[in-house]
């Protein structure tokens, strides 16, 4: 039955998804106490749903506490199932100076980041101090607690435009700088400054340095409104709205379901190498043009749903966001399992299940939600 158990506002196929694919994994954190920071972002969520059903499922007496600068509002708004979990603890603060937990932090999953969604004039600036003295104040709190282990969610954005060193996919290696106030490169290098702090702190104190430049993603709690490309054609296609792309749709992107990202992101945390970058992503690539039409067949749209605005430059290549998973694959054996089709489905039929349309609307998407049931 592919339905939202109680306490949790995710699929249970997927949670159990999670679950069976880090067997080899839980018995690692057996008593373990988790701090995540980004706790009530896209990532958080996903992470914190997925290591407490797994707590429960393998009995693992194990510990998330998540930080928040309003955690009451946070639980109020978007997460009132998760109030009263006995292994849920919360601490109120900003990232660059929260109060540490008294009980030491085992593991350490710092997520956090400022959006640019305003498009605010000091975003730059807040980008800098989050990432920077954040990362200090986290590192600092690992050698309090004398964790085993950070985990950076750090970006694909680290590599510049000139670095698809594996044909148009980008791997992992050294590069230069360049356009230093773009929002792609502050964002990437301060992402950068970040691994770079973590890794030497990790060499002095000796805890473990895990760094996952993490790529495009799809799955429930993606932002819809943000810019995101895939969270915009499906929130266009649920509202059954003509999907736009503004440009000429060649540009070429990969998208990783949440559900796997999580089962990545435990993975590197738990065994990844000290101080080595693993890109994290889909392997399909598609292009955005491909992407808005695939959105629109899995909401069961017609066919001119979809309005392409520009017109493909004859003979150019098209722009390329794509990681090489060659690392991550040989060292630690990770696979995209859910394809992004299907991932498509689960997304759409999430917000479906959450009573996010009208009984009309929704009855548009039966063949949607009938497809996700297939394929938990």
């Amino acid at each position: 039955m592919h339905d939202i158990p109680h306490g949790y506002s995710l699929f249970r196929d997927d949670l159990e998804h999670v679950c069976r694919e880090l067997a080899p994994v839980w018995s690692e954190l057996r008593g373990a106490h988790l701090f995540l920071t980004g706790a009530t972002g896209f990532f958080g969520i996903w992470l914190i749903e997925s290591v407490l059903w797994a707590n429960d499922a393998h009995r693992l007496g194990l510990t998330v506490t998540a930080l928040s600068r309003a955690p009451e509002h946070f639980l109020d708004a978007r997460a009132p199932h998760l109030r009263d979990h006995d292994a849920l603890r919360f601490v109120e603060g900003d990232v660059t100076g929260f109060e540490m937990p008294a009980q030491p932090c085992t593991h350490i999953l710092h997520a956090a980041s400022e959006s640019n969604v305003d498009q605010r004039a000091d975003w730059a600036e807040r980008q800098l101090r989050t990432s920077i003295d954040g990362t200090r104040r986290v590192i600092e709190m690992a050698v309090r607690h004398q964790s085993k282990s950070i985990l950076l969610t750090s970006s694909g954005s680290v590599y510049l435009p000139s670095e698809g060193s594996d044909g148009t996919r980008y791997a992992e290696g050294p590069n230069g700088l360049a356009d230093y106030a773009s929002e792609r490169t502050v964002y990437g290098q301060t992402k950068r400054m970040m691994e770079i702090m973590t890794a030497a702190a990790a060499q002095q104190h000796g805890f473990h340095a895990r760094i996952a430049r993490c790529f495009a993603f799809v799955g429930p709690y993606l932002p819809l409104e943000h810019n995101y490309a895939i969270g915009n054609f499906i929130r266009d296609a649920l509202h059954g709205r003509t999907i736009v792309v503004g440009g000429d749709g060649a540009p070429l992107r990969s998208y990783l379901y949440a559900a796997d990202l999580v089962v990545w992101l435990l993975t590197i945390m738990s065994r990844g190498r000290s101080g080595a970058p693993y890109n994290v992503g889909g392997n399909e690539a598609v292009s955005i043009r491909e992407l808005a039409q695939r959105v629109a067949k899995a909401a069961g749209a017609p066919a001119d749903a979809v309005v392409v605005k520009g017109t493909p430059v004859p003979g150019a290549a098209p722009s390329a966001y794509l990681p090489s998973l060659a690392r991550v694959e040989a060292e630690l054996g990770v696979r995209a399992a859910i394809p992004l089709d299907d991932a498509i489905h689960r997304t759409l039929a999430w917000h479906v299940a959450r009573g996010e349309r009208s009984m009309t609307e929704a009855q548009a998407f039966a063949p949607c939600v009938r497809r996700a049931r297939a394929n938990p």
